[in-house]
């Protein structure tokens, strides 16, 4: 079982200020993507869309493929799934995004951005709840492209539990492998300091 957002089919999902007008959507989705510089997968943003209230999921994902039949959006030359930007794309940004709502630009970009360096972390480093025994374990791993370089099993006695070591895991993965590195190679100095000098965070991962 992994921790994957399951986005509600059949819930609106729209916040109180969130966009309904498909049009202002797909600005808006122009604009994430032109102020991030980062390519997209459609079910990606339609899901960060989706999560933080701005546009219900399926409207969303019809401007996204309106977007991309009329040219504002490209498919990535290396990767077909991945989207970016183009020129007449930006042509939109330039001149229709100063109409959407501020608030709910500045909302959904903080949650895109933030959402983005979540998907970055998440391709080298894993969090799973798996069941054995009739008890919950996370199991959190540390990547190195294709190499392996550290395994945690963890038991999680309810949800509010394994919630609490993903966040920390995800949010705090180098931080955990040296000191855990440290203390299983006999370097109690070494891992002392790392955990002291630390920032823990505990942000939501979605």
């Amino acid at each position: 079982m992994s921790f994957n957002v399951l986005y509600n089919s059949s819930n609106d999902g729209v916040a109180p200020g969130g966009l309904r007008d498909k049009d202002k959507i797909k600005v808006l989705i122009c604009y994430l993507i032109d102020k991030t510089d980062n390519g997209t997968g459609k079910d990606f943003i339609c899901g960060v869309l989706q999560k933080c209230g701005a546009a219900n999921f399926f409207e969303a994902s019809q401007g996204f493929d309106e977007l991309t039949a009329n040219g504002q959006l490209e498919a990535d030359n290396k990767d077909a799934q991945i989207y970016r930007i183009s020129e007449s794309g930006r042509f939109i940004v330039k001149n229709l995004a100063d109409e959407l709502p501020t608030s709910v630009k500045d909302r959904t970009l903080e949650k895109y951005r933030q959402a983005l360096r979540q998907r970055d972390i998440k391709q080298d480093n894993e969090v799973k709840l798996k069941t054995k025994n009739n008890r919950s374990y996370v199991e959190c791993t540390v990547n190195d492209g294709k190499n392996q370089l550290l395994q945690i099993s963890m038991y999680a006695p309810n949800a509010e539990q394994a919630s609490v070591v993903k966040n920390v895991f995800y949010n705090n993965t180098d931080v955990i492998y040296q000191a855990v590195v440290a203390l299983m190679t006999g370097d109690k100095k070494t891992a002392l300091n790392v955990i002291a000098t630390a920032d823990f965070s505990r942000e939501d991962f979605i």
